[in-house]
């Protein structure tokens, strides 16, 4: 009797210690990392205190929910489709995954997800173990991003200064090689415009390198609205342009916190190009709206203007010196710089057009 009191009371002990260390090691987990678990359909059935710090939802916004509340919208459908296919077999499944915070910001988190089984190999639940990474994440996001703007600009150098040097190099060679005092003075005239093009070719690329450069410039609150306005006064549409209907909804999302020099010259940028290139079978109507999308603020600019084939010239819609129209007035530069100033605060831009029809520009802000 006393012995198998014994043996009990050594059981109980041993299963104590077993649960303290649990305990001990839950406590641990809790410290460290963003933990949460789930039944098997996906329902959240508990979060830690890190969890709903990062989130930033309270314990009861999260119970009984899944994590699309926390989804950004940053992975495809076949991200996550392979994630639940791996976990729903008993597999351990693990990556580093952008979730969106109650507040609209974005973090990173280095995911592991481990199934638990029950007697027949089957989960039942699971539970997800994360660690912050936005930190590290954005520095390895901001290094790709950089290098592909260094390809892009090398890219952009060679290909824009090669023309100006070599009309230089070939009007240089034909005045060493001329005897015809008349004919050198025709050929040193003709040195003027590869000149000239050259200089201004390698004053933007300056501008635009400096664009990249300045990832520190500051950024206040801006009414749309008013950048608007500063545009159409800077091009003077209402003296020049009064036929022109500029349309406009700022509801959704009247401001925006960005570098002042930036987003004013985006709206002239886009206003200019939507005046040059109009379409002289109707009149001008731009119409230029904001709203927000998965957290992210969007400016919507649209024109009924002439219109580019974007299959065959969309590819080259930003580029440098890329004018796709007769206007003496296009230099090909604002689209250019639009986008690096857009890109340089973490931003995007792209279009949809349809040739005789107008162009609409879609550009999204930078959710930070």
């Amino acid at each position: 009797m006393l012995s198998e009191n014994s043996e009990k009371i050594q059981l109980f002990k041993y299963l104590e210690g077993i649960f303290t260390e649990l305990e001990q090691q839950k406590i641990a987990l809790d410290k460290s990392a963003i933990v949460a678990f789930t039944d098997i359909k996906g329902n959240i059935t508990y979060v830690n205190d890190k969890f709903c710090e990062i989130s930033q939802y309270s314990r009861e916004e999260l119970l009984g929910q899944n994590h699309r509340i926390i989804n950004s919208g940053y992975h495809e459908p076949k991200f996550f489709r392979n994630l639940w296919k791996t976990i729903a077999r008993g597999n351990i499944w693990s990556d580093d995954i952008r979730n969106r915070a109650k507040d609209g910001s974005y973090y990173w988190v280095a995911t592991t997800i481990v199934p638990y089984l029950d007697a027949s190999g089957k989960p039942y639940q699971y539970v997800s173990i994360r660690f912050d990474i936005t930190k590290q994440k954005n520095q390895e996001l901001e290094l790709v991003r950089r290098s592909k703007q260094l390809e892009d600009f090398c890219f952009i150098v060679s290909h824009n200064l090669r023309a100006p040097l070599s009309n230089l190099l070939l009007l240089t060679s034909m005045i060493q090689e001329s005897d015809d005092s008349e004919e050198q003075k025709e050929l040193i005239g003709r040195l003027v415009k590869p000149v000239h093009l050259l200089n201004e070719t390698f004053n933007e690329l300056v501008e635009s390198l400096q664009i990249r450069q300045d990832t520190d410039i500051e950024k206040v609150n801006l009414s749309f609205k008013d950048c608007l306005e500063n545009a159409m006064e800077a091009l003077n549409v209402a003296v020049l342009y009064p036929d022109i209907e500029v349309h406009h909804d700022f509801n959704e999302v009247p401001d925006l916190k960005y570098p002042k020099k930036y987003l004013d010259s985006i709206f002239q940028n886009l206003l200019s190009n939507a005046i040059k290139y109009q379409s002289p079978k109707r009149k001008l109507q731009i119409r230029i709206k904001s709203y927000l999308r998965e957290g992210s603020t969007w400016l919507e600019f649209a024109d009924n203007g002439l219109g580019i084939n974007m299959k065959v010239q969309g590819h080259k819609l930003f580029g440098l010196r890329k004018t796709f129209h007769d206007n003496p007035d296009a230099k090909g530069f604002g689209l250019f710089i639009t986008k690096s100033q857009i890109e340089a605060v973490g931003g995007m831009i792209y279009a949809e057009s349809t040739q005789g029809r107008g162009t609409t520009f879609f550009i999204k802000f930078n959710a930070k």
